[in-house]
């Protein structure tokens, strides 16, 4: 136990430091510190406890015999032997010191809430057989993808979720900021994926409009991409859209892919429910039109302002770096000039 008081002296110096390292960082910001998980303090008592049971169980020193007490007075502990329990104060200082970072320490004070502009975007994709023509390279879907990745990457305050729809609807992505997610999505979505026998429209803009349910952005948007007319049982559009409008939800549709005289198309319907809800409805025969097309969506697009949430300074790195710091400390003096044999 004679190793205990130099281990906890040499430990209570590198806290008072690291302590007053951090109170000379942040000023009188210590006094408004607080724990956002102050139950992890309760692993302090870890490292105080093995320190205990070790000195508990450590063997006796050996002791030397002196024939004159002067003698052995004259053989006082040198500098080194003074400091031998230094790197193990060190460790557990920072052991502490990461119990506290652990804790979660935090500003008291709240920040204001951030204000970004954005708004909520859902976007519907038809995943029908058709769209694998390839009047437009490579062929329907992947022009569509690529359009659709470029539209996000230009929309970086924006929520936007992502529906698939064939002969029925699948969600993609719920409502999302983190874009870098949906865009690996968007880039995984395949033909056959789903059946695409049928073409769902009014199931794909039902689940698409239910997306944007989760949302409270002042403007809300559904943007409909398709290569054919509806043709499948279930939920009509025209149903979707009546909806929409008295949830003041802009509809805009994209008719992608060129189209013979006797295909399965139907503009009119598409047109009328943009039209009902305020959208606009797109004609995209190409490449060309298809990105035309998105950047006039891009230009037509309101902006609205999302609050954020109140939130609290991290300050862990304020203990983190300090415990870091003695730990190198104490690897250096143990390989060093307090380096220990056996």
């Amino acid at each position: 136990m004679s190793t205990l008081l130099p281990i906890l002296g040499f430990a209570l110096l590198g806290l008072a430091l690291a302590f007053t390292g951090v109170g000379l960082w942040i000023g009188d910001g210590l006094r408004f510190i607080v724990l956002a998980s102050p139950w992890w303090l309760l692993a302090g008592l870890l490292p105080v406890a093995a320190l205990l049971l070790r000195a508990a169980l450590a063997p006796r020193p050996p002791t030397l015999r002196f024939s004159r007490m002067r003698s052995a007075q004259q053989l006082g502990p040198g500098f080194a032997a003074r400091l031998a329990h230094l790197p193990d104060g060190l460790r557990l200082a920072a052991a502490l010191l990461l119990v506290v970072a652990m804790a979660r320490p935090q500003s008291s004070r709240l920040t204001d809430r951030v204000e970004h502009e954005g708004i909520d975007i859902a976007i519907a994709l038809d995943l029908s057989d058709s769209m694998e023509a390839d009047d437009l390279f490579p062929n329907r879907l992947e022009a569509a993808k690529e359009v659709i990745d470029q539209f996000i990457a230009r929309r970086p305050h924006d929520r936007i979720g992502m529906v698939a729809f064939g002969a029925h609807a699948s969600t993609v992505s719920p409502l999302t900021i983190d874009h870098g997610v949906l865009r690996q999505l968007v880039r995984r979505l395949q033909l056959r994926s789903m059946d695409g026998s049928k073409t769902a429209i009014g199931a794909g803009l039902g689940m698409a409009l239910n997306r944007l349910k989760e949302a409270d952005a002042d403007s809300q948007i559904i943007v409909l991409l398709t290569d054919g007319v509806h043709n499948a049982e279930g939920i009509d559009p025209d149903s979707v859209a009546n909806e929409a409008k008295d949830r003041e939800v802009a509809i805009y549709t994209v008719l992608i892919g060129r189209h013979a005289s006797g295909q399965s198309v139907d503009p009119g319907r598409l047109e009328r429910m943009a039209s009902l809800t305020g959208g606009y409805a797109y004609t995209a025969e190409d490449q060309q039109a298809l990105v035309g097309t998105f950047q006039d969506l891009l230009n037509k697009l309101q902006r609205s302002t999302i609050a954020g949430e109140h939130v609290r300074a991290e300050l862990f790195f304020l203990f983190l770096w300090p415990a870091l710091g003695l730990l190198l400390l104490d690897v250096l003096l143990r390989n060093t000039r307090l380096r220990r044999f056996p």
